[in-house]
This record gives structure tokens, C-alpha cells and sequence, in this order.
């Protein structure tokens, strides 16, 4: 058994299959309506039982059934080993993942409330800008943009959004300020239904919904060769460890699993071990950039240390054109 692609023609086949799911995570029903770029494999063209959907906020797994080990064979094959892979029904058994070092991400999905009050005034310094385009709104201070609320996916009158906030402008309100000013526009654009996707670990995020009044999430769950988490406050010290023991151990099969296990130890307060694991990525020829390095949220504390600054520059004359 192999899954093929299927033609985008022929992506509303999937409604039936995709229906739940699609109900939680809007970028499936905005791939299948042609609304977002993606691709789909499944198993038949003509009847599919089980499908692959590559979006632009992951992979998603849609089956109507448990995998049999032909489909779970065929599910490893097809997938990438960076794959973030999103699962909308029962669990895949182990052999349908394309290595043995993904790891469970639970993941929470809010319905956010539209008639929210409106935010108060910004601090000092600050402006707001709202999108042309759409509802979404953007925070700047002088002309650097240090946060956003914008809208990840909108089909009909349903909208996913995401925040972001620079982490030299955090617990100033700013994202409440941005989230409650996309909210009130996406309600007089017409949106009935607003959903709000975060990891489960992300207690920032999750204070944020509730505050604007959103009720109890759904859980989902995702695998993930990479960390379960976007914030280093986010996990105990031990469980950035315990992450980082778990990429090291698979870096010998997959090179760049030692940057996961750099930024699981930098979150642990690991400097001189996550610059090891960095020297090493440099050493293997890792295909990864040099701006992974200087611009990863989890590696912030270490850009300017000077094994940090010299790894870099050997990383990109690595990159460098030959001539």
C-alpha cells in the first residue's frame, strides 16, 4: 500500500473524512476549500479512508478508522522526519511515524469570544496599526514592530488568529491590547466563530485566552521531533533535560536533532553544553542556516556569547557561494 496525491479538483472528497476535524483546526477545511495552500496524499482517489493533509500549520493525519499496518507502513514511508504531524482521531501506533524520536505535543484549542471589551490605552511610545487586508492589528514602537495579533486562516465567517510579542515589550498589554482590537474588528467584519490554537505548555498563551473570557479549550494532540514548548519558562528545568537527552540520543541517526537538544539545554541554563551541541551541528555540516542560530527564541541568551558568535561565522562560511 502507497498513498497518492490527490488533485486539488478532488480535495471536497475529503468533507466527510475531514468533517470533525475540520471543525477544530481551520486550516484543514481551508486547504480542502481551496482557501490555503496545502497538498493531500490518500490511500484511494476515488474512496478515501485515510489521508494526509500538509498545511500551513502542519501535517494532519485523517483516518476513519485505527491504522492497519499496511496503512501505518505507508504512513511512515510518506511522512518527512521533521514532520509536524497533527492527530485528529485515534493515535497512530508507533511504526506509522517516521522515526522513533517524535514526541507527543499536547496542544489546546479555544473559541474566543467576539464581544469583548474594548482595550485600554497603549503605554507610552506605542502605536496600533490595523491591517489593510483584514482585521488584524499590529503594535509598533517608534518603527519597530513589537507585536501582533493577525489572523492565521479565514473562511466564511469562521477565523483562527496568532499573537506575537518581542520578548524586550512583554507584560506591558500589549497582546491584550492587539487581540482585543482584532476581536472587536473581526466581529463587525462578520466572524461568528474565532479559534485560538497554543501548545499546552504555553502558559503565557492560555492566560491570554482566558482573559478576554475564552471557556474551557479542546485538547488535541500533535508528534514532533522538536520541542514541545515556546517559551523557556515554560518547562522545568528537569524537563528541558529530559528533552535534551532525548534529542542527543537520536543525533547520531538525524544530525539536526543536536539543534533541538542545544535549545531543550540553553532553556535549561546549559550554556556550555548547548554550545557544545551547537559546535557539533557546525562540525556535521548541518544544513540548517545561520539565522536559526542567531534568531531562535530559545537560544536569545546565548547570540552574543563568543563560541555562540564564532560557531556562526564558521556556519556561514560554510553557506558561502564557493569563489
Amino acid at each position: 500500500m502507497h498513498l497518492v496525491e490527490l488533485h486539488p479538483k478532488n480535495y471536497r472528497r475529503l468533507r466527510t473524512l475531514s468533517a470533525a476535524a475540520g471543525e477544530i483546526h481551520l486550516s484543514i477545511a481551508a486547504v480542502i476549500e481551496g482557501m490555503a495552500e496545502g497538498a493531500i496524499h490518500v490511500d484511494d482517489v476515488e474512496q478515501p479512508t485515510l489521508a494526509v493533509l500538509d498545511g500551513p500549520e502542519g501535517t494532519y493525519l485523517l483516518a476513519d478508522a485505527e491504522l492497519s499496518p499496511d496503512a501505518a507502513q505507508a504512513m511512515a514511508d510518506h511522512l518527512d522526519d521533521w514532520v509536524y504531524l497533527h492527530i485528529t482521531g485515534t493515535e497512530p501506533v508507533p511504526s506509522a511515524l517516521p522515526n522513533a524520536y517524535l514526541l507527543r505535543h499536547p496542544r489546546l484549542v479555544f473559541s474566543l469570544p467576539l464581544d469583548v471589551s474594548p482595550p485600554q490605552a497603549l503605554p507610552a511610545g506605542y502605536r496600533i496599526v490595523r491591517e489593510a487586508a483584514n482585521f488584524g492589528h499590529r503594535v509598533f514602537f517608534g518603527e519597530q514592530e513589537v507585536s501582533r495579533c493577525l489572523p492565521d486562516f479565514v473562511l466564511g465567517n469562521r477565523a483562527e488568529i496568532g499573537v506575537w510579542t518581542h520578548a524586550d515589550h512583554r507584560r506591558r498589554g500589549l497582546a491584550s491590547h492587539a487581540l482585543r482590537a482584532t476581536l472587536l474588528a473581526a466581529s463587525a467584519a462578520g466572524v461568528c466563530h474565532m479559534g485560538w490554537h497554543c501548545h499546552a505548555s504555553n502558559r503565557g498563551s492560555i492566560a491570554l485566552a482566558r482573559s478576554v473570557g475564552a471557556g474551557e479549550p479542546i485538547s488535541t494532540t500533535a508528534f514532533s521531533a522538536s520541542l514541545p514548548a515556546e517559551n523557556c519558562g515554560d518547562l522545568t528545568t528537569g524537563e528541558w533535560l529530559s528533552l535534551a537527552r532525548h534529542f542527543l540520543a537520536g543525533r547520531d541517526e538525524i544530525v539536526w536533532l543536536g539543534f533541538h537538544a542545544a535549545c531543550a539545554l540553553a532553556c535549561a541554563g546549559e550554556t556550555d553544553l548547548a554550545l557544545d551541541a551547537i559546535d557539533r551541528l557546525v562540525d556535521d555540516r548541518w544544513h540548517g542556516s545561520p539565522s536559526w542560530l542567531v534568531h531562535n527564541w530559545a537560544l536569545a541568551d546565548l547570540v552574543k556569547h563568543p563560541r555562540m558568535l564564532a560557531a556562526v561565522a564558521r556556519l556561514e562560511k560554510q553557506k558561502a557561494p564557493p569563489g
